[in-house]
């Protein structure tokens, strides 16, 4: 018993006051979900997404991320938008947004804000207002946004080498790269994925995404430390890369002395006035999955929203997420803009770029910020009208351009047009 206070102690005197909980996987939903057909190693597959994605956290370890006593900033909710009267177009024709949305896009719920007023929400799927789901890599937003807040401390300078804060990356593809570069996706790794993945599976084993695996690798570090092959020279092609957000997250702990999980509960959750706690999934090291593992209910997506379109502040004018980060995203530069153009996404959106895990794209007269997972997880927030669209949703096929078209050619410019 003294020994386990101790650590205790310890681990309070290391993390601080906000100390996110680390959970072990529901054993009990985990055996649930099997007997209805959802196994532990596919629980993430298309077919599944409907029923899993409310509790993804639940099928690995997990960080539960407190949303403090701030109370949250009242909203007016005048649901004044009926996506039944929008349209949009689909390879059959045109359809209102309610069925591109429902029956198309698979949307699990969507929260629309202009100024204080909720101007639309809705959940499908058997989603509630406090339901979490989970948001793929919408994450990498956060897990970059973390280190902004660390460059902004004084504790981290995104120039350096990546060897400067992790030696223990010598001799691999990360050699080299700056951790800006890194957190740009422009570190030029030469990884082998298969059709429709953005990622080696060899990285989900590591991080035991899909329960106990015998790939040898125990955690994330040590899928990392065997990256070796570059496909491009550092700086120079935008290439959407999971590890490169994994290893910008182990910098931000390296750097803060805090687990990631506990640096965003102090630094934002427990600052934007939060509805609900949000929870983080971790690796067998007890790391989080940085590129794709937060959970959270789409109401708070948007109140992350409404803190960015507040140059960073929240509702009482404290600085949360600092302002020249979220300048400099929205601005670009000449790096990042021509590195985008030899990515594959260009063909896409040939105004865009992608800088610190956002996308900025310039799309049907509207500059959007925005933030986005593979299945249909979105926060988009226009530059002119300040709207903020947050969505879910289970897209069944990833890596689609079918999804992303119908996203932000269709659905997010015409709600836009609707509402500014």
């Amino acid at each position: 018993m003294k020994l386990v206070k101790s650590s205790l102690v310890i681990a309070c005197l290391s993390f601080g006051a906000h100390a996110a909980t680390l959970h072990q996987p529901d054993s009990q939903f985990i055996e649930q979900a099997a007997m209805l057909g959802v196994s532990q190693t596919e629980w993430d597959q298309g077919e599944m997404a409907a029923a899993t994605f409310s509790n993804a956290y639940k099928f690995t370890r997990y960080y539960q991320v407190s949303k403090g006593s701030m109370v949250p900033e009242k909203w007016k909710l005048n649901n004044s938008l009926d996506l039944t009267k929008l349209k949009g177009m689909d390879a059959d024709g045109e359809h209102d947004l309610y069925t591109i949305l429902r029956d198309r896009l698979k949307n699990h719920s969507m929260v629309v804000i202009k100024g204080n007023e909720v101007v639309h929400q809705h959940f499908f799927n058997g989603m509630t207002p406090n339901s979490t789901h989970l948001d793929m890599s919408v994450t990498k937003s956060f897990t970059a946004t973390l280190a902004g807040i660390a460059a902004a401390e004084g504790k981290l300078d995104m120039s350096k080498p990546l060897e400067f804060y992790l030696p223990e990356f010598k001799g691999t593809a990360f050699e080299g790269a700056t951790v800006q570069e890194i957190a740009d996706m422009r570190s030029g790794l030469g990884i082998k994925t298969p059709p429709h993945k953005s990622w080696d599976p060899r990285l989900t084993q590591s991080q035991e995404w899909h329960g106990k695996n015998d790939s040898g690798l125990h955690g994330i570090q040590d899928y990392l430390l065997l990256i070796k092959d570059h496909k491009y020279p550092s700086g120079e092609v935008y290439q959407y890369q999971d590890p490169n957000t994994e290893i910008l997250g182990k910098v931000v702990e390296k750097v803060t002395g805090k687990e990631l999980a506990s640096y965003l509960e102090e630094k934002v959750w427990t600052k934007i006035g939060a509805e609900n706690d949000a929870f983080w999934m971790a690796d067998p090291d007890n790391y989080v999955v940085a590129s794709g593992g937060l959970n959270m209910a789409t109401r708070d997506l948007a109140r992350v929203g409404k803190v960015i379109v507040n140059k960073g502040k929240n509702y009482k004018g404290e600085q949360v997420i600092p302002q020249q980060f979220l300048d400099a995203i929205w601005a670009g530069n000449d790096q990042v803009r021509k590195a985008w153009t030899k990515g594959k996404e260009y063909a896409l959106a040939n105004d865009a770029w992608y800088k610190d895990q956002y996308r900025v794209l310039n799309i049907k007269g509207h500059k959007l910020l925005v933030m986005i997972g593979i299945h249909g997880q979105v926060l988009a927030i226009d530059k002119a009208s300040g709207v903020i669209v947050a969505m879910n949703g289970g897209y069944p096929q990833t890596e689609t351009p079918r999804m992303a078209n119908l996203l932000f050619y269709q659905v997010i410019p015409a709600v836009i047009d609707a509402v500014k």
